[in-house]
């Protein structure tokens, strides 16, 4: 997995599998942390998502939002969003473009 951190927030590619996810971790947290005051997610070339990568964007998005903060996935795979629907959380980030 490969992340990229830019001015308007977070890019993802590759797979975000639990035994990849620690860059996330880290660079969410660190998003999460900072004096920004919106997260903007870009899933859009993530390959693959398991529920540990699920349970991590949710995590993160509670964690922003319980700081003040807005919290989005700008664009998002076909893996993302069928793993969204499956887990039943698609709601949380419905106003999100798919790419």
């Amino acid at each position: 997995m490969e992340t990229l951190l830019e001015g308007t927030g977070l890019t993802v590619k590759g797979n975000c599998l639990i035994q990849e996810l620690e860059p996330l971790v880290k660079s969410l947290g660190e998003l999460v942390e900072s004096d920004r005051n919106s997260i903007q997610i870009d899933l859009s070339n993530v390959e693959s998502i398991d529920t540990a990568g699920i349970q991590l964007l949710a995590s993160c998005r509670n964690s922003a939002l319980a700081r003040g903060k807005s919290f989005s996935i700008a664009l998002m795979s076909d893996p993302v969003r069928e793993a969204l629907q499956i887990t039943g959380l698609q709601q949380i980030f419905e106003n999100n473009e798919i790419a």
